[in-house]
């Protein structure tokens, strides 16, 4: 044999070999990282359970379910079986306001009430679409003033109803553009914009300019409570070792939500977003981008995209979490190319834990420098006359969700101990110059004029910080309590709550009366009910004349 032709032999056995290496590696790894996988995710046939994809390249290279679809009928969960997404669905509203602008229909500079007429001319300054976007509006969430308009979650919540509420808010948050705040109200709003301004509904024009030209064939926007979904999973929610059905048939509004999918379907999304299948590659950076605020400050948001770094990798991505029993991830890592999805029908505290412990299969840790720990840089001593001066009882009455807070200062020993009011201890705040402090990492601000106090929580660098204002509490006698009973009315959103005074306590009827609950008095005027603070509002002459209940104003009548 000539020794060209025996060389060549070599050499194609040679790489036979090598690539017989390669699939026995490759086929071990994969049965490695399945069977860890399958320890990471489990449930039995009696059980909700998940059903998870990931993407590298453009290919999905890991696809598992495990768990039950629909516990009532024995349903095993399979790469059909499509999930309610929540909040991931944003991604597509964003997608379908820029769509619009690519076409030349509309602007993201545009002030908001150009394309909704109701929208009130705010005090602090008109909201653009592009803030609608980026979550900088400053306009109020949605969803706590269900419960006082008399909606459930259970209740049929369309689309217009829940516009019809955010309309009828008439202040902000704040200016907008000078914070981030996430809010569902922002993406319903947007939703509307799509409607108003294509001239089809939001789920016609998803279905023609997304799903169909992405050939996204199992995913749909649910519109009403009607149509037959197949293969949908229910949501449930564990409580004691039972399961229960929760899942939000009646939710059918649009924009923040309401989209059900599979794994395989949002890998087509994915790569229609990284090839630009529609759109324009520069659509999708625009998307793809970080907002700014008014200030310059870069935010952690694009246009329904959220940015975060794991294992030193920057990724993007989005969250999907639902009080009907769904929780959702989609997370891309462009440096290394790969992409994670996992839904699951039940409600679970572990997801984030679980979540992770996949990526880790994948993306390993990046070197990275070692930084130098701060300690204890820019603390301050103080003495126990000057943090006398914070001691007293604050109260948060949250005005962008349901939420009341009250918390105590006092000064034991050398520190000032922030406290509950039944006196139980939360940590120290600890002196980093002139009226500041840390409290857990975060910036605690103080402002002390005469008798009044406040001190601002900064929660997060982006956010409007929680004001806490210094109270005191008042006994009402059972002639003043009478003064607050009555009817009061919303002429906006037609909403008509009594008030009553009954053997010494005073109770709010709402739902049509078909339900009360206690208002329990916290200072002169200001009452809460459950995590919900209620203001009452006086004329010159001391009359009673208007309740507020966060930024819901219902006159006396």
């Amino acid at each position: 044999m000539p020794e060209k032709e025996v060389h060549l032999l070599i050499t194609k056995r040679t790489c036979l070999l090598v690539a017989i290496a390669l699939l026995v590696f490759n086929f071990g790894f994969t049965q490695d990282v399945t069977s860890r996988v399958d320890r990471i995710y489990q449930a039995t046939k009696d059980e909700p359970g998940y059903s998870i994809a990931v993407f590298k390249g453009d290919e999905i290279i890991l696809e598992r379910q495990y768990g039950s679809a629909n516990l009532d009928y024995n349903i095993p969960i399979s790469n059909e079986t499509v999930f309610d997404i929540g909040s991931i669905a944003k991604q597509f509203t964003a997608a379908a306001i820029l769509l619009l602008e690519e076409d030349g229909k509309l602007s993201l500079e545009h002030p908001a009430y150009q394309y909704i007429e109701e929208l009130p001319r705010y005090a602090k300054g008109d909201p653009t679409i592009e803030q609608l976007l980026n979550q900088t509006s400053g306009i109020m969430e949605v969803d706590p003033y269900f419960y006082l308009t008399g909606l459930s979650w259970y209740d049929l919540l369309t689309q217009s109803r829940l516009v019809n509420i955010i309309v009828n808010m008439e202040t902000l948050n704040f200016v907008p553009g000078t914070y981030f705040q996430y809010t569902n109200a922002n993406y319903i709003l947007l939703a509307e914009i799509v409607e108003k301004v294509s001239g089809q509904s939001f789920e016609e024009y998803l279905q023609a300019h997304i799903f169909d030209p992405l050939n996204m064939e199992n995913t749909i926007k649910k519109s009403s409570t009607y149509p037959i979904i197949k293969n949908r999973a229910i949501g449930y929610v564990e409580d004691e070792g039972m399961y229960y059905k929760t899942h939000l048939h009646g939710a059918i509004y649009h924009g923040d939500g309401q989209m059900a999918t599979t794994p395989r379907d949002m890998f087509k999304w994915h790569l229609g977003i990284k090839n630009a299948v529609i759109g324009t590659p520069e659509l999708w950076q625009k998307m793809h981008t970080k907002g700014f605020l008014n200030d310059g400050a870069q935010t952690d948001y694009g246009l329904g995209v959220e940015f975060e770094t794991h294992n030193g990798y920057e990724a993007m991505g989005f969250d999907g979490m639902i009080t009907g029993g769904f929780v959702s991830k989609y997370l891309y890592f462009p440096e290394l190319d790969i992409a994670f999805f996992t839904t699951q029908n039940t409600f679970d505290e572990d997801f984030y834990d679980q979540f992770f412990q996949l990526v880790d299969l994948y993306v390993p840790e990046k070197a990275q420098a070692n930084e130098i720990a701060e300690g204890q840089a820019g603390l301050v001593k103080l003495s126990k006359e000057e943090l006398k001066q914070y001691e007293g009882d604050y109260l948060f009455i949250g005005n962008e969700e349901e939420d009341i807070r009250s918390n105590r200062l006092q000064l034991k020993g050398e520190e000032l101990l922030l406290l509950t009011l039944d006196g139980d201890e939360i940590g120290a705040l600890e002196p980093s110059g002139d009226s500041r402090f840390m409290f857990n990492g975060n910036l605690v601000e103080f402002n002390i004029q005469n008798d009044e106090k406040e001190y601002r929580f900064y929660a997060n660098q982006f956010e409007k910080p929680w004001l806490f204002q210094s109270f005191q509490a008042y006994e009402y006698t059972g002639t003043e309590l009478k003064e607050f009973e009555g009817l009061y009315m919303n002429r906006g959103l037609q909403v008509v709550n009594e008030i009553k005074l009954e053997e010494g306590a005073l109770y709010l009827y709402f739902r049509n009366g078909g339900r009360k609950t206690e208002i329990e008095p916290l200072s002169k005027d200001l009452f809460s009910i459950p995590n919900y603070p209620i203001q009452f509002l006086r004329d010159k002459n001391g009359k009673v004349t208007a309740l507020k209940i966060l930024e819901l104003s219902l006159d006396k009548i």
